[in-house]
């Protein structure tokens, strides 16, 4: 697995570069009438009005590429790969992946306010779910290899190997086990070697030097500020998520279907960027210049922030909305930095005496651009419901490695925020719609600590096969035997397990009063076993399998020791669930409600 993801690595490296050259040549040839690959923001174009109608033009393609080619591409791709693990073994169509990056590359060439990341993790995972499919091997495996193809597009896109593993973990696999780390992890590392070595040798969004609070309380002053920060962002997230859906409904009620919707939704996108052309296209410069701090325009800098964060967040919702085909990540990315920069201005305002200085290490005061940073990472945490992944991607993205603590604080507040504003994230909410919910919680299962010998039910009873079925009956029947309530008996032969027979099975044979009549006879040879010493999941795996309700538990010269039930599987999440469940009584001795 981890050598086939070593390839898997390299070709989803080339083809995010190849993507993200495919934008750049679309970007040049519909806003400046030149071939070039440079990747350009669309805000520097001189159409004037004409510009209107670029997004309308890509719109209508990705619509066509939606109606005639997949509809699996509609949206922003994270929900649709998380979709073909969960129902689909895995399995995504190699022309979905090539549809999704295609259709991708045209709606952000034209200017849509879309990032390459959710088509690239769609297309990484596309490649490396092909790759299992053309190999022989379990759906688990095919999931790792569509988890490894997802990671290094991401990588390859943002040069954030780290993220990408998290990102997967949480949003794709579903687990954390070595199995499906180490092919995902060769294979974002092997990703992210091919963003520094093709498109940049520093991650994205490199940012500089900035303090994030110094001195003896290491920016423990600093503290409730990005509390505050963490409630606004955790609202944020929870409004453009709950947004986009609500934003669908409003579209489907427009009965025009593909390739028109998503036309419509280019037109908003091409009259909200005619007034505020930062929105256009991927827009990571402009996210790059609001976290250095950089960001200039006609208008004061105050006012042009909350232009782009506030006509960012609309061209999207109505874009995404109308059914077309783009990511959801650096939309997000570049609403939370500009809410986050807004933010850091009124705390200036409120505290000018903590913002004196440079701003950088080895300066005095601080930069309202740290707040950019951390509310960028709490936006796209709460909305995706990927706490873990957003605090590694702000660090590496931007390399504030020493706003590690602030960010912490600012996306856990904002992920407590969301878990109580909504049930669903933007991953989740459209597959909730389809009757799949998703919960994001990773817990351990008892069955894999606990072993079949503290599961299984004991002492068990056994025949032997040449033994009389009129005999055993009469002994099923002897309140002082053994026998009395056993619903079923192992039978040995030659000292070893030969089969099965239950109660039901004797009263039937003996009814027949055939005194030469054997067990052996009678008895059933469909019998699974599973070995005492196994943990409880292996049971349960026997038992799904083969599709049967119990096991004999036998020990080391497997000889029968007891039967385990689905029963007994059962009871053994007791104990997790009276933890999670029932209130112990305090020290004081009194019982908590």
């Amino acid at each position: 697995m981890t050598i086939i993801s070593v390839g898997i690595g390299i070709a989803a490296g080339f083809i995010a570069y190849l993507l993200y050259n495919l934008i750049g040549l679309l970007t040049n040839l519909f806003y400046y009438q030149r071939l070039s690959t440079s990747f350009v923001s669309p805000a520097g174009n001189s159409l004037g009005a004409l510009a209107i109608i670029i997004p309308v033009f890509g719109g209508l393609v990705a619509g066509l590429m939606i109606k005639y080619g997949s509809p699996k591409i509609v949206g922003h791709g994270i929900p649709e790969s998380m979709e073909s693990v969960l129902i689909s073994r895995s399995k995504i169509e190699p022309k979905v992946g090539i549809l999704k990056a295609l259709s991708a590359a045209v709606t952000i060439g034209s200017g849509q306010p879309f990032g390459a990341e959710g088509p690239i993790i769609q297309t990484g995972g596309a490649f490396g779910s092909f790759v299992g499919q053309i190999i022989p091997m379990t759906g688990s495996e095919r999931k790792i290899l569509l988890a490894s193809g997802a990671a290094a597009g991401m990588a390859a896109i943002f040069g954030t190997p780290l993220s990408a593993i998290i990102l997967v973990i949480e949003l794709l696999l579903f687990e954390f086990r070595v199995k499906s780390l180490v092919p995902v992890a060769v294979a974002a590392a092997i990703g992210g070697w091919m963003h520094f070595i093709l498109i940049s040798p520093t991650p994205l969004f490199q940012t500089p030097a900035y303090n994030f609070g110094s001195g003896v309380f290491q920016g423990l002053q600093l503290f409730p500020l990005f509390i505050v920060l963490g409630v606004i962002s955790g609202v944020a997230g929870s409004a453009l998520s709950q947004g986009l859906y609500k934003g669908e409904d409003m579209f489907r009620k427009i009965r025009l279907g593909q390739p028109w919707l998503p036309a419509i939704g280019g037109l908003c996108v091409g009259i909200i960027g005619f007034f505020v052309p930062q929105i256009l296209g991927v827009g990571y410069n402009i996210i790059r210049e609001i976290l250095s701090g950089t960001l200039s325009g006609v208008y004061p800098i105050l006012a042009l922030l909350i232009m782009i964060a506030a006509a960012k967040a609309a061209a999207w919702l109505l874009s995404m909305a109308s059914q077309t085909s783009g990511g959801t990540l650096a939309p997000l990315f570049m609403i939370g930095s500009a809410m986050g920069f807004v933010y850091g201005l009124g705390m200036r305002f409120i505290f000018p005496s903590l913002f004196v200085g440079t701003g950088l290490i080895g300066g005095v005061g601080i930069s309202p651009a740290i707040f950019a940073i951390a509310a960028m990472g709490a936006v796209f945490g709460t909305a995706a419901r990927a706490p873990f992944a957003s605090i590694v991607f702000t660090l590496e993205v931007t390399g504030a490695y020493q706003g590690v603590l602030p960010v912490i604080v600012t996306v856990v507040i904002a992920e407590l925020v969301g878990e109580y504003l909504m049930e669903d994230s933007i991953m989740t909410e459209k597959l909730a719609r389809r009757g799949l919910r998703i919960r994001n919680i990773y817990e351990y299962n008892p069955l894999r600590q606990i072993r079949v010998s503290q599961l299984m039910s004991k002492p068990i009873s056994y025949v032997e096969a040449n033994q009389n079925v009129l005999s055993v009956y009469k002994l099923l029947g002897d309140r002082n035997h053994e026998f009395w309530g056993r619903k079923r008996l192992v039978v040995l032969k030659d000292g070893k397990i030969y089969g099965i027979v239950d109660r039901n099975q004797i009263y039937d044979a003996a009814s027949r009063a055939d005194p030469e009549l054997t067990i052996e006879k009678i008895c059933s040879r469909a019998l699974f076993t599973v070995r005492e010493d196994e943990l409880g999941y292996e049971a349960l795996r026997i038992m799904t399998l083969n599709d049967v309700s119990f096991l004999v538990a036998v020990d080391k010269q497997d000889l029968p020791v007891g039967y385990i039930s689905r029963g007994d599987l059962t009871r053994a999440q007791k104990h997790k669930i009276e933890d999670e469940t029932l209130v112990e009584r305090g020290l004081s001795g009194k019982k908590n409600e």
